[in-house]
């Protein structure tokens, strides 16, 4: 399978784990749904329209990167500030509320981090080649 049309499902997968991840808590704060739903609906969009018009698929795919690095950076500095928090605030009562706050970013992380800016690496080294075929410039 050719790099791009992987990267197009590819993006279906994190959309699917912070769309099930944010509807799946029982409560609802617009900072947290808001943001999230629209890198879903954008990751679901970019990927339908790469797969249908590849020209626009780099373009597309990078812009879409961008956007679930930003947010997966903000869900980790925004958990990771939970977890001082209820250090500070619970000291050792607050293990396990620091326990589940690590598993989250723990699961966050390759999915909002790790994986946009892979894409954004492997895009960025595939720039030049105006194919996308995986060819890499200087190797």
């Amino acid at each position: 399978m050719r790099p791009l049309p992987a990267f197009a499902l590819g993006n279906l997968v994190p959309a699917l784990v912070l769309g099930l991840g944010c509807y799946a808590l029982p409560l609802r704060w617009w900072g947290m749904d808001v943001p999230v739903s629209l890198v879903v609906v954008g990751l679901v969009v970019s990927s339908a329209i790469a797969l249908g018009k590849p020209a626009l698929a780099p373009r597309l795919l990078r812009g879409a990167a961008i956007a679930l690095l930003v947010l997966g950076l903000g869900l980790v500095a925004a958990f990771g500030l939970s977890v001082a928090f209820l250090a500070g605030v619970n000291g050792p009562f607050g293990a396990f509320g620091m326990l589940l706050m690590g598993l989250v970013v723990a699961m966050v992380v390759p999915y909002a981090v790790v994986y946009p800016a892979f894409q954004l690496w492997w895009l960025g080294v595939n720039r030049g080649s105006g194919t996308g075929s995986g060819s890499r410039e200087g190797s």
